[in-house]
């Protein structure tokens, strides 16, 4: 059984740590320590859905030999830069996927993703690592998911979709085949989205349309 711990302490932690009861109801694969924070947010005694808060990244280094760690922040940006950095100081990060999601021989996925329940994925698909694709996602044959995208619940990416790095895609948006969105883009929940995205670009509607905060 691995010791993990959890990078960050907001709701996708608490869905991240209860994902690991999921996995841990099906085989005894983890036991949960608690929660690392960065120091602004660390108090002593603090407790979460029954996990401790342990300490800070400081905890986490002084005790890579022992664990292993998830990045559990749903933010691309935030997250790519905290598993990047602490990669180079030896913490190995740990990849998670839902016991209810199978895996063809030909789906490649990247260390410290996390995968939610009820993912449905078909063959010759790559994932990269820090890469979260929520609940109910559909990814189908060819399609690729760049390091550190966040694909929101219920999302459809047809064949051949290729997702560039730290991409945002909102919940319940569906993707036409052979289509490229580009790193650092954003997709508004619900959209359609049937023409590339460039770098960058937010997009939102059906058809998908590019719109400025």
């Amino acid at each position: 059984m691995k010791k993990i711990v959890l990078f960050g302490a907001g709701g996708f932690a608490r869905e991240t740590a209860y994902l690991i009861e999921r996995i841990n109801n099906v085989r005894a694969a983890y036991e949960l320590l608690g929660f690392i924070v960065d120091d602004d947010y660390y108090r002593d005694g603090l407790e979460i859905n029954g996990y401790p808060v342990l300490g800070t990244r400081q905890w986490l280094i002084a005790h890579k030999n022992e664990v292993v760690c998830t990045c559990a922040i749903g933010e691309p940006g935030p997250r790519e830069a905290i598993q990047e950095e602490l990669e180079q100081k030896g913490i190995q990060f740990e990849t998670l996927i839902s016991p209810d999601v199978e895996l063809h021989s030909t789906v490649k996925v990247g260390a410290g993703s996390v995968i939610a329940h009820g993912v449905m994925m078909t063959v010759n698909i790559k994932i990269g690592k820090g890469v979260v694709i929520n609940g109910c996602t559909t990814l189908g044959h060819d399609a690729e998911v760049g390091d550190y995208a966040c694909v929101m619940g219920g999302c459809g990416l047809a064949g051949y979709v290729k997702i560039g790095r730290r991409v945002k895609i909102g919940g319940h948006a569906f993707i036409v085949p052979h289509i490229t969105v580009e790193d650092d883009a954003v997709i508004a929940a619900g959209s359609a989205v049937f023409a590339k995205v460039k770098r960058e670009r937010r997009v939102l509607g059906n058809p998908a349309r590019r719109f400025e905060l």
